[in-house]
């Protein structure tokens, strides 16, 4: 910006209404000075591409190597996630071995992407009936190597606990802010009982402001 200030300021003090050429010569000036900022640019953005990249694959490469660690050791001792973007205010997690246990295994079913502006949201469900079963549908979840390199995994959850009598529900925004509450309020609007519901999100470099629920509500919804 500053050179293409200076630039035209060159060009004004320059002007001469009745020179013949005058455009031609404003155009080759402004390619001259402007192109060796423009290829600065497009290196810069070239080069922070290729740092998104590796740190995408350091990240995804732990996170397969993290969960398949818990696997062999058959959640002895527990299982700690280790978030792929802490830097959007995602946390780690600390499972239990109750997480592992078989008895708490529920189908885990996936929705269809919605993609705008580069960012991708799909959805996760199963049913639910006690901490267990969410223990081990969360665990699950986050241990796909996809679903674990996602900029945010957020999530709801409700049930009755039966022994007790009352209803259990709780939610996370996992650094979107917002968005576990809005899904705790769609679970709630439509009156789903026994249900975990995870949206990830893998965002794309563009803010989608107030839309981006919007995207979570609908993949959640499919």
């Amino acid at each position: 910006q500053a050179v293409a200030s200076s630039v035209f300021a060159d060009l004004l003090g320059q002007w001469e209404p009745v020179s013949e050429g005058c455009i031609f010569q404003w155009v080759e000036q402004l390619r001259g000075a402007l192109r060796p900022a423009l290829e600065e640019v497009a290196s810069v953005a070239v080069a922070r591409l290729v740092e998104r990249d590796e740190l995408l694959a350091a990240a995804f490469a732990e996170a397969e190597s993290t969960a398949e660690a818990a696997r062999q050791s058959g959640g002895r001792g527990g299982f700690t996630f280790l978030p792929a973007n802490p830097q959007y205010g995602q946390r780690r997690r600390h499972f239990e071995e109750l997480s592992f246990d078989s008895g708490n295994a529920v189908e885990i079913r996936h929705g269809e992407p919605i993609v705008d502006r580069k960012s991708t949201f799909i959805a996760h469900a199963a049913r639910v009936v006690n901490e267990g079963q969410v223990q081990w549908a969360l665990r699950e979840m986050l241990s796909d190597k996809k679903v674990a390199v996602a900029t945010h995994n957020m999530f709801a959850y409700r049930y009755m606990d039966e022994a007790r009598g009352v209803q259990v529900a709780d939610n996370d925004d996992d650094g979107e802010d917002g968005a576990g509450s809005k899904l705790a309020q769609l679970l709630s609007m439509v009156g789903c009982e026994g249900v975990f519901v995870m949206v990830s999100r893998w965002y794309g470099g563009i803010q989608l402001g107030a839309d981006r629920f919007k995207h979570i509500n609908r993949a959640a919804s499919l």
